[in-house]
């Protein structure tokens, strides 16, 4: 009867090497990122407000002059935090253009799990402006003022015509660096059938010789700055 050997126990050491190597790789990559964002936060940041809002202002007109907004279609945008890029300019087209407007809603703390809910459309003040009503939001676990809307309502990203988001930082290729939630990631994993257009808003400083990627993280089809809408090469028409 032939004897076989047996099979060669594994090299512990240098498993372990291995093992402390990886976890050192990805420590320095999370690392990284943190710095990142510390970094293109500060730039956002450092804007003055009068400079954020006449910005808004800009990049609406631009927008108003691309046609991708349309009567009928179901458009989301988002409460702005105090640095993130204003959205009222651009709520505002896209209700004067007969648009459904939507926010996000956190349909899941622990899942991160993001739905969006439409908002109603506010009445016109003397000065031409569209408030958001207080009464119809809220504020999240997060501290973000969302739709007071029933669950039942709410719609997932792959039942909208375009979905405006925040960012963090950009980059030539359309990479998007964003707080590190990946709400937004895990709401446009799930709509290769039928997505919705990917648009990011951000100040012109915010704009990065690279942002890393990885693996499940979604790209932008198009960004909007003060200098327009600059679209990817891998975007729709």
């Amino acid at each position: 009867m032939q004897n076989h050997a047996p099979p060669p126990m594994p090299n512990a050491p240098a498993t372990a090497v291995a093992n402390a190597e990886l976890a050192a790789s990805v420590v320095s990559s999370v690392t990284a990122l943190q710095a990142l964002r510390r970094a293109a936060r500060q730039a956002r940041r450092s804007l003055l407000p009068a400079v954020r809002r006449a910005e808004a202002r800009a990049a609406a007109a631009a927008f108003a002059q691309c046609l991708r907004l349309r009567a009928g279609q179901h458009v989301a945008f988002y409460a702005p935090l105090r640095e993130e890029f204003p959205t009222a300019e651009l709520m505002r087209l896209a209700w004067q253009r007969g648009c459904t407007v939507y926010l996000p809603v956190i349909a899941h703390s622990r899942l991160r799990l993001l739905r969006f809910a439409a908002l109603p459309r506010p009445s016109a003040t003397p000065q031409g402006r569209r408030p958001l009503k207080p009464s119809t939001l809220r504020r999240n676990a997060l501290g973000i003022e969302e739709p007071a809307t029933p669950r039942h309502q709410w719609r997932r990203a792959r039942e909208l015509d375009l979905i405006a988001m925040p960012l963090v930082a950009f980059d030539a290729a359309g990479h998007r660096l964003g707080m590190g939630g990946g709400y937004y990631d895990r709401a446009l994993a799930g709509t290769a059938g039928r997505r919705p257009w990917r648009l990011g808003l951000a100040h012109a400083c915010q704009q990065l010789p690279r942002v890393p990627r990885r693996a499940w993280d979604m790209p932008l089809d198009a960004v909007l700055t003060a200098h327009g809408l600059r679209r990817f090469h891998f975007a729709r028409p």
